[in-house]
């Protein structure tokens, strides 16, 4: 018998090939994971993802090579027998990790899935638990792999050299095929003299709420001092009912069906990861900052490129993911070793107590768990008394999100529970109240620190509340030394937001950002305002996926198409200032026609709606 027989970690191109196959087996189980339920991954064409499982296992495998060539040196070097033999069983590491990690990692999917438990539930000692059973598993697959590797065959170092080949063959592909990348918007003119830009949204807030609309309670006693020298749309509309959907029109000044982002985790790609306001302003010299909640207000988790500096506390500086864009692009592919690569990291640093993983669902419902308004008020003073330019800040205030509405004022007894049909009116006013006392915290600190006459403040909601389109919302902006100040009657929108800041800036907005800026004349009042309401993550289907329902306004009127159910609607919005005559409302077949153009445009399959 030969040594490499008797003694496995002599045999080199067996570690290799079992090193290769540990990295395919993890990137297939994650990749299994994501097609199989609603993601960015589910929605793409299967040959797309094919491509996304051979490119994710070649990146991840060459670095698991490149580790295990590294711990193989030592043992090169020591001549001591008892030694060696000591050095050369490191090289069963890199394989060992990836299978006891893909291990922890399936079996934490199965628990949460099935009993909502797993690793991001646990705290404190409970984390040790998992110490446990990661060691264990490590235990486990050392057996294994020791126990495999004599068996591993010639043909199977074929195959595995044969997979890295396939892998990197479609790495080189993707590379080579890609267009000239996008630099971001390069200004000639970076001036420090630039007005702050900071955007203060609250979750979730309806106009017919807020005092500053005519609210018969004093809700927003500040916002209607604050309304007398500034700008405010009486009928503004939100364009997605989602947050996540309707925040990225905000940026980007596009409708949600041109970026197909409907509702969380729907992504950019391609050119829309690069076309939206922040990286204008990033190009104008400006800091941007995007403090907003996890997942779902989240410009990283969103795949928005170029964009700010700093997104939810975590710098957007990271040279690996630049690097690894380099030679995929801004692919499903890159996003997908971004997210599986996360995944991994996260769950370890949690159970080793060095690092909270984040809940997504606690963090935007659970009022006890995610970042309070008043940290983000504190946020937002600091950047400005740090900055040595002018700030862009995009925030995202949570008070008002439903149907756990939260305030600083009233004490967590009076928090109000989890449950949708719970969505409690009082607790909804305090949260309102809440919010208008965070507008005037950061209005009178720009007052003491001689700022105000160089900010620019725009208040503005995601959707009205219990997420509807057919509400109108608030939008007031007040713009230094309290200039364009006034009404506006005819109806806006959400993605009129980003077109109007550029107006006030002096810089042409490009052709890609649809909307109309409110600081010329009156839009028309028949214009169309369409707005999306998503599906439930359940009902994911074709041929209109992550669609439920198209709705367009033209004056006072909403006209609602359900794709999934073909079930039409219209109504009166209420409390609408600046009303039609009827008999200059389209009709409702004029509507409808134009609905199913809309969708056709964006190529969705209509033929089940006619």
């Amino acid at each position: 018998m030969n040594q490499s027989s008797s003694n496995p970690t002599n045999n080199p191109l067996a570690i290799l090939s079992l090193t290769i196959f540990s990295v395919y087996f993890h990137v297939c189980m994650e990749w299994l994971f994501f097609v199989t339920k609603p993601s960015e991954l589910s929605a793409i064409p299967f040959f797309e993802q094919v491509k996304v499982l051979l490119a994710g296992s070649g990146i991840i495998a060459l670095l698991l090579i490149a580790g295990l060539l590294l711990i193989s040196i030592p043992a090169l070097l020591v001549r001591n027998p008892k030694w060696k033999g000591r050095l050369q069983a490191l090289r069963f590491v890199p394989a060992l990790l990836m299978l006891s990690i893909t291990a922890l990692i399936l079996l934490d999917n199965f628990t949460y899935t099935v009993f909502k438990f797993g690793i991001v539930t646990t705290t404190n000692a409970w984390r040790m638990v998992y110490i446990v059973i990661l060691i264990i598993f490590l235990r486990w697959m050392f057996r294994f792999t020791k126990g495999a590797l004599p068996k591993l065959k010639r043909s199977a170092s074929f195959l595995s050299g044969g997979l890295f080949a396939l892998s990197w063959t479609v790495i080189l592909v993707s590379y080579f095929s890609q267009t000239t990348p996008f630099n971001g918007f390069q200004f000639k003119r970076q001036s420090s003299d630039r007005p702050n830009i900071i955007i203060l949204g609250a979750d979730g807030l309806s106009a017919s709420y807020l005092s500053v609309y005519g609210y018969k309670t004093d809700t927003t006693p500040f916002l209607t001092e604050l309304a007398k020298t500034s700008l405010i749309a009486e009928n503004a509309f939100s364009n997605a009912s989602s947050t996540t959907a309707s925040t990225t029109s905000a940026l980007t000044g596009k409708e949600p069906a041109e970026i197909n982002v409907y509702r969380y985790p729907d992504v950019l790609t391609n050119d829309d990861s690069f076309e939206h306001l922040p990286a204008i302003l990033k190009g104008l010299g400006y800091k941007t900052v995007e403090i907003g909640t996890p997942y779902y207000v989240d410009a990283e988790k969103l795949n928005l490129l170029n964009g700010f500096d700093i997104v939810n506390n975590k710098s957007m500086e990271q040279p690996v993911l630049d690097a690894l864009r380099v030679l995929l692009g801004n692919s499903p592919s890159t996003q997908f070793i971004q997210i599986i690569v996360e995944r991994s990291t996260e769950r370890l640093l949690h159970i080793f107590f060095l690092e909270d993983m984040q809940n997504p669902f606690e963090a935007v419902n659970n009022p006890k768990v995610r970042m309070t308004d008043a940290e983000r008020v504190e946020q937002i003073i600091d950047l400005l008394d740090t900055s040595n330019r002018p700030v862009f800040v995009f925030a995202h205030f949570m008070n008002t999100h439903g149907p756990a509405f939260s305030s600083e004022q009233a004490s967590p007894s009076e928090s109000s529970s989890d449950h949708e049909e719970d969505w409690d009116v009082d607790l909804y006013i305090q949260a309102i109240q809440s919010f208008d006392e965070h507008v005037r915290e950061i209005y009178t600190h720009l007052i003491k620190s001689g700022k105000l006459d160089n900010t620019i403040i725009l208040i503005y909601t995601d959707h009205g509340y219990k997420y509807a389109v057919n509400q109108r919302i608030p939008i007031l902006i007040h713009f230094p030394k309290n200039e364009n100040k006034g009404l506006r009657r005819n109806n806006v929108e959400i993605i009129d937001i980003p077109v109007t800041l550029l107006d006030y800036l002096d810089i042409p907005h490009p052709e890609w950002m649809t909307g109309w800026s409110m600081l010329g004349e009156e839009p028309p009042a028949d214009r169309r305002i369409v707005s999306i309401i998503g599906s439930s993550p359940r009902k994911v289907k074709p041929p209109f996926y992550q669609i439920k329902t198209v709705q367009v306004i033209v004056c006072q009127k909403w006209y609602a198409l359900n794709v999934q159910e073909n079930i039409w609607g219209t109504g009166i919005i209420k409390g609408h200032t600046s009303p039609c005559a009827n008999e200059k409302l389209p009709p409702d077949t004029e509507i409808r026609d134009e609905i199913l153009k809309y969708l056709d445009s964006y190529g969705y399959d209509v033929s089940s709606l006619q």
